[in-house]
């Protein structure tokens, strides 16, 4: 995708999310801020906290692991450990995994069952399943889906997928 093609299907992501009644009544979100191949959610970010939703995104700690932090603005974000935007923790309190209502997770590539196909690390994973209770949807483009993805024991589907295109439930 061109940078323009991108930022367009963002733009499209971002609306088909901000419509979903599970996002209208949210009130604790984790979401990502994205990699340039990535589903950029930062107009649907905008949306949120004008909505009064606490906003937290992911901080790499290492070894395929993972934190929630929540920001206290633009400028409480760093570059971490793998070159991506996180919360700095001097400025960002850290949420618990099981308080939040709604994940929205990247991808490099999905499938209609749910199954997610993400960078390798695991991080997801790991985080999601210490959140029983929220749901998780995963956002990314309509050129990322593929017939099928093999599945290991500990990945765990997305409930929803979110493409400039449509909305798919899962389940």
């Amino acid at each position: 995708m061109t940078p323009e093609e991108r930022a367009a299907a963002s733009a499209a992501v971002c609306r088909r999310l901000a419509a979903l009644p599970e996002l209208e009544t949210a009130r604790r979100v984790l979401s990502y801020l994205a990699a340039e191949d990535e589903a950029d959610l930062a107009a649907l970010h905008r949306v949120l906290l004008a909505r009064g939703v606490q906003l937290a995104f992911p901080r790499v700690l290492g070894a395929g692991e993972m934190e929630a932090r929540a920001p206290a603005g633009e400028d409480a974000l760093v570059r971490g450990c793998l070159g991506l935007r996180e919360p700095d923790p001097a400025r960002s309190p850290l949420l618990e995994p099981e308080s939040f209502d709604l994940i929205l997770i990247p991808c490099v590539g999905f499938a209609r069952s749910g199954s997610r196909l993400g960078h390798g690390g695991g991080y997801y994973d790991r985080y999601l399943a210490r959140c029983p209770g929220a749901l998780r949807l995963c956002a990314a483009f309509a050129c990322q889906e593929l017939p099928s993805l093999p599945d290991e024991p500990w990945d765990l589907p997305v409930q929803g997928i979110a493409t400039e295109r449509e909305i798919i439930r899962i389940g």
